[in-house]
């Protein structure tokens, strides 16, 4: 489902008026510059405008706005298929008086909520990477509670996925008890609007999200076939998580501070240089978080969460 999503579109200068009191704007001058925007009840309305001539800027949630028309509160914890994005989309454009063929979007996220069986930190623990991107522990958080891909400039996909019990619990509001939230967010977009809502890209948008976090890399035991030893499996182990080269660059410079004997360093060097050989002898266990995560997942697949309906493609 659609979350956070940013629009900017040309408008018609006689509905300037319309704009500002369907959505409480207030007017601002900068320099020679008169403009509006709009004020602190956008934390309440969930809709935030700014209008400079005969320019619109709107950043908000879908998914919130949604859940306001249908509850009267701002949530985007509950599930929300694209059909429901979509629809929600029309009803904002008639109220930002845009006309989706001059509207493009320049940022946005899909996402899901998903309950677990366990707190949503122990599913964030095993997590490695996605789409081949090694998932980093945010700094912004605490440990566990939100591992994002690289948020540098340079990239214009971000994928994300945190505690949103956590999260929510900070903002002082209660969602239950382990839900977990997972993100894909593009940056730095021009889409057309039309574009986006239409069925072949929401289609196309939808199955990249599933196939992305379908992928997603959770830490695995090894288990080794009969006849291996044990101090061979915890070799193997190291080496799976750490990664051929970190290994042998581990225990070298442990040989090298007079850690290691000559012997046990040749020993490892010897097993890590055979490793594509001896990695037959191991098999991957798949834990039973990374499966109920999958499970959950293909389950929202299989409802519909990201297939668009038909009856709410032209807006």
């Amino acid at each position: 489902m659609f979350d956070k999503m940013i629009i900017k579109a040309t408008i018609n200068m006689d509905d300037i008026g319309t704009i500002v009191l369907r959505n409480y704007l207030e007017q601002c001058t900068e320099g020679d510059e008169l403009y509006y925007k709009s004020t602190a009840y956008a934390n309440f309305d969930g809709c935030f405008v700014e209008v400079r001539g005969n320019r619109l800027r709107c950043k908000c949630s879908i998914c919130k706005l949604y859940s306001k028309g249908k509850t009267g509160k701002l949530d985007n914890s509950r599930p929300m298929t694209f059909a429901m994005a979509v629809r929600t989309i029309r009803e904002l454009m008639m109220r930002l008086c845009v006309k989706p063929e001059n509207a493009v979007v320049t940022y946005y996220e899909i996402g899901i909520t998903m309950r677990l069986e366990q707190a949503a930190e122990m599913y964030i623990r095993q997590v490695l990477r996605a789409s081949d991107r090694i998932l980093w522990n945010d700094a912004n958080y605490p440990e566990y509670k939100q591992k994002t891909t690289e948020k540098s400039k340079y990239y214009r996909k971000v994928m994300k996925i945190y505690d949103k019990t956590y999260e929510q619990a900070e903002k002082g509001h209660h969602v239950g008890s382990n839900v977990l939230r997972i993100e894909t967010i593009y940056r730095h977009q021009s889409v057309p609007l039309v574009q986006l809502i239409e069925n072949s890209y929401l289609c196309k948008i939808g199955k990249i999200f599933y196939n992305d976090w379908s992928g997603l890399e959770f830490d695995r035991e090894l288990t080794a076939a009969k006849g291996v030893k044990m101090s061979q499996l915890d070799r193997a182990r190291e080496i799976h998580r750490l990664g051929v080269t970190r290994y042998k660059e581990r225990y070298k410079q442990l040989y090298l501070d007079g850690k290691l004997t000559k012997k046990q360093w040749e020993t490892i060097r010897t097993f890590a240089n055979r490793w594509n050989k001896e990695r037959t002898n191991y098999t991957e266990e798949v834990g039973t978080l990374e499966q109920e995560f999958k499970e959950r997942l293909l389950k929202n697949w299989q409802l519909g969460i990201f297939t668009p309906a038909r009856n709410y493609i032209n807006i």
